[in-house]
């Protein structure tokens, strides 16, 4: 089979299998989703809409993405591939995700009258006047107002995320300073939650017993429930850029993201809901109905965006949609009302971080580009950092380098890292930490010669930086194989090209879903056992 035919294979493999599978069980489990006849727009609005938005929203990305591609190159948006050093010159247009989120936000405002036209009713004979100023808006009989407010702050949300991740590619605004940037795309989702009378209270689990003896059985945080959804919204942006550095990797974890919660949400959809017999009330059922105008729209540009940016990437997506992507995730989840499910489907990110935070917070040196590297055979092998000086095997757990040692060794013993060593056992060198690395590096492969060699060019004295562009835009690394003195040289252990990385790390992403949902509907019905 052609490599070419392979790489599709995976990519289309890795997502369609779990997809199909998990849609049979869905069945399996509610058999009468089958009965066709029971679904209406009245019974569940702007679900055919947002069902038929998916595939455009697929074939519009696609076209949108290449028909700016050209114009981005003129226009200097553009990069190398730095794992793919047979291509050390070829020129690569940056910021795709500008083209797809506006294509998304573009079907959004179409699906507006599909959504909402089923709720109107003739207007009453006597007027509002200009009560829609004070809020009085009473124009309109069993119109959904406070819905159709919550999907047009979404929007307006999304319009903040896709400007400011735009500013962030044009720019290239330093990590400590775009740290907080979603909070101010997420005040205007907040604030519309705020005024509709958003929950603010959490169920206490019901094990150990001493949590609810102690706070009852549901607790209100006020406030710092607001901080905990501003906080999310900042992790779900951060963590997809974090986890990033090869062709569809942004991408395809946000897809799987994107089509869990999907299935998640499908699961309250019951026809009959409010009805003798139901399974789900009908504001549950409104809830997870909202989330999925937003979700499904959203999983259709993401396989438009991934056709053009999987192995060999064409596009490169840039912080726009890293912006855009954990824009719309924390969205869904919060104005869902299902936020801290969300996070069960963030496991691998969360994992990411909790690895990197050594590096990201200068226990450990931090390379600008912790990104794999490219052997001239095609295969990858985990990039390094020098500990300068190095960690002594003698250092007392008081200070730095002892407690980095320390850090080091236990993650060693989980074969996370591999590490190199002196003559007197003193750490002078380690795989970065992340996922991506530790991958490579739990399959059996160890750093290559050419790795440590290239810790210069790669940035090694620059600092934290760890949003990785998409494998793109450093050139002083992008020649990485060009000296033919290296040959034939390659990295211990099997061999791992950047598909079969790909296809490893959305396997992994997709353990983490079917790990939440046994969190979700399993392990909290025990947990949670007088409330569930």
């Amino acid at each position: 089979m052609p490599r070419h035919t392979q790489s599709q294979v995976l990519y289309y493999g890795t997502i369609l299998v779990p997809v199909t599978a998990s849609l049979f069980l869905l069945l399996q489990a509610h058999p009468h989703l089958l009965d066709i006849s029971s679904y209406s727009q009245a019974s569940l609005p702007g679900l055919f809409a947002s069902v038929l938005l998916l595939p455009i929203a697929a074939l519009l990305t696609r076209a949108a993405v290449l028909g700016c591609a050209d114009a981005f190159l003129k226009r200097g948006f553009k990069g190398r591939d730095l794992l793919k050093p047979w291509e050390a010159t070829k020129e690569i247009p940056e910021s795709a995700g500008l083209p797809a989120s506006i294509v998304y936000v573009g079907l959004l405002f179409l699906l507006i009258p599909f959504r909402y036209a089923s709720n109107t009713a003739p207007s009453p004979p006597e007027r509002a006047g200009d009560g829609a100023w004070i809020g009085e808006i009473t124009g309109i009989e069993r119109f959904p107002h406070h819905e159709l407010s919550l999907y047009l702050s979404t929007l307006l949300s999304l319009l903040s995320a896709i400007m400011l991740g735009f500013l962030d590619d044009v720019f290239d605004i330093r990590w400590r300073l775009k740290m907080p940037i979603p909070i101010l795309a997420s005040l205007p989702m907040l604030v519309v939650y705020f005024a509709g009378g958003g929950g603010t209270s959490v169920v206490v689990p019901s094990w150990p017993p001493l949590l609810r003896a102690t706070f009852g059985i549901v607790v209100d945080l006020g406030p710092l429930y607001y901080l905990f959804m501003s906080l999310l919204s900042t992790f779900s942006v951060h963590s997809i850029n974090i986890l990033a550095g090869i062709n569809g990797l942004e991408v395809g974890q946000a897809l799987i993201i994107s089509l869990s919660l999907c299935l998640n949400s499908a699961l309250y959809l019951d026809p009959r809901a409010g009805q003798a017999g139901s399974f789900a009330s009908r504001e549950l059922r409104d809830r997870h109905l909202f989330s999925l105008s937003l979700l499904l729209p959203f999983s259709g540009c993401c396989v438009g965006l991934l056709a053009l940016n999987r192995y060999p990437a064409r596009v490169f997506v840039g912080d726009t949609w890293c912006y855009f992507a954990g824009q719309v995730l924390a969205c869904a989840a919060i104005l869902g009302h299902f936020s801290k499910t969300l996070l069960l489907f963030f496991i691998p990110q969360v994992f990411n971080f909790l690895l990197s935070c050594p590096q990201l917070f200068g226990l450990i040196p931090c390379p600008r580009h912790r990104l794999p590297v490219a052997l001239p055979d095609g295969s990858l092998t985990p990039s390094v950092a020098k500990c300068t000086p190095a960690l002594a095997h003698s250092a007392p757990l008081t200070t730095k380098a002892g407690l980095s040692r320390l850090i080091l060794c236990v993650l060693e013993t989980l074969r996370l890292v591999h590490l190199t060593r002196d003559s007197v056992g003193n750490i002078v060198q380690t795989t970065n930490l992340t996922i991506i690395c530790a991958t490579l590096v739990l399959c059996g492969v160890t750093p290559s010669s050419i790795s440590s060699s290239r810790l210069v060019s790669s940035g090694q004295e620059s600092g934290p930086q760890p949003d990785e562009k998409s494998s793109a835009s450093v050139p002083e690394v992008s020649s990485r194989g060009s000296d033919p003195n290296e040959q034939g040289r390659r990295s211990k252990g099997p061999r791992i090209d950047e598909p079969t990385l790909w296809t490893l790390l959305m396997l992994i992403q997709l353990t983490g879903s079917a790990f939440a949902f046994a969190v979700r509907y399993w392990i909290a019905k025990i947990v949670f056992s007088a409330t569930c």
